[in-house]
């Protein structure tokens, strides 16, 4: 079965999906959240048009949550092309290694959710 990505007017080109992913990262970034080498390497795929963002999500589903993984029979990955040379690889290998040198996450506020026992 073959499925064609279908991109937003807003990631029509790789260097409006690489925006879209730096973002992305950027915001995963306040939480220490670092994606995975895998991750990486599936939104490189995006970014050069391979992929789109439903077969992104439906991956992420097949390695998290085989349970419910939808729709692996509709939209398949195409194979990977050993080799190939990607679009924003370099950026995207100096983001990464710029957040694997992030400090350790520390929460911007501790609050105290512990209810008193009042007394009866």
């Amino acid at each position: 079965m073959s499925y064609t990505p279908h991109f937003h007017e807003d990631e029509q080109t790789p260097a409006q999906r690489w925006a879209a992913v730096r973002w992305a990262i950027g915001a995963g970034a306040s939480d220490r959240a670092v994606p995975s080498q895998e991750l990486a390497r599936l939104e490189l795929r995006y970014i050069a048009g391979e992929i789109d963002q439903m077969q992104v999500h439906d991956e992420l589903m097949r390695w998290y949550r085989p349970d419910i993984a939808p729709a692996a029979d509709v939209r398949p990955l195409p194979p990977e092309q050993p080799g190939r040379v990607y679009p924003y690889a370099a950026e995207m290998a100096a983001l990464m290694a710029e957040m694997n040198d992030l400090p350790p996450y520390v929460p911007y506020t501790v609050m105290d959710e512990t209810l008193p026992l009042s007394p009866l």
